[in-house]
């Protein structure tokens, strides 16, 4: 123990403590790369993922093939093939009107006793396609006239014309039967109105706008 502390030999005591010294450094030296080397303290899983390759690979690329969704076609996207056709109107859709019917009035007999009843047959024929008629006071009238003298007309007595929808065709009968009862009319219909006198009267009929060629009958 004295020979570690008090060095023995010819050289100074400075020289031999200078040796231990570089003796004492190359050791720390060595066990600072030994250290550096096998880091023995670090977390033992941050080590072992270090070492293990097989955690530390990129997992290959998936086989399968990713799914694109299909974009759905927009409406000006859809194939442009033959013109769509639009379906032809049903009667139902088409209202008659003056301009796409025509009407025509018939007196049932040619010749009646004075204060008998008649009965006026109003027809309707199709000018081109068909159509809906509505019949009504509002679009179907029937007057009675002699000379320019008005007797009798469905504006004064709107409840003689029978309210009725008809599908007017060509080649198919679309007829409304208007009643009269003899006599002449005022506004408001009123009863008690005197006969038709004997002589020559002419029976038109108007359907929406569209007047009806006259008829010529007698009463006697």
């Amino acid at each position: 123990m004295s020979s570690l502390l008090h060095p023995v030999g010819h050289l100074p005591a400075s020289v031999y403590w200078f040796r231990r010294g570089l003796v004492l450094f190359v050791l720390l030296v060595l066990f600072f790369l030994i250290f550096q080397l096998f880091p023995g303290g670090d977390d033992p899983k941050k080590s072992a993922a270090v070492n293990d390759p097989q955690k530390t690979q990129t997992p290959p690329p998936s086989d399968k093939p990713s799914k694109t969704p299909t974009p759905t076609p927009k409406p000006s996207d859809k194939p442009t093939g033959k013109p769509s056709e639009t379906p032809s109107k049903t009667p139902q859709d088409v209202k008659c009107s003056g301009s796409n019917a025509k009407v025509e009035v018939l007196p049932a007999v040619r010749k009646v006793a004075s204060g008998a009843t008649l009965n006026f047959v109003v027809r309707l024929d199709a000018v081109s396609d068909e159509c809906k008629a509505t019949v009504d006071p509002d679009s179907l009238t029937v007057s009675v006239t002699s000379g320019a003298d008005l007797i009798w007309t469905t504006s004064h007595c709107g409840q003689a014309i029978p309210k009725a929808t008809l599908v007017v065709a060509k080649g198919k009968d679309a007829v409304s039967t208007v009643v009269w009862n003899g006599h002449r009319s005022g506004p408001g219909c009123l009863p008690g109105q005197p006969v038709a006198k004997p002589g020559t009267y002419v029976v038109k009929a108007e359907f929406s706008g569209q007047a009806s060629p006259a008829q010529a009958f007698t009463i006697s």
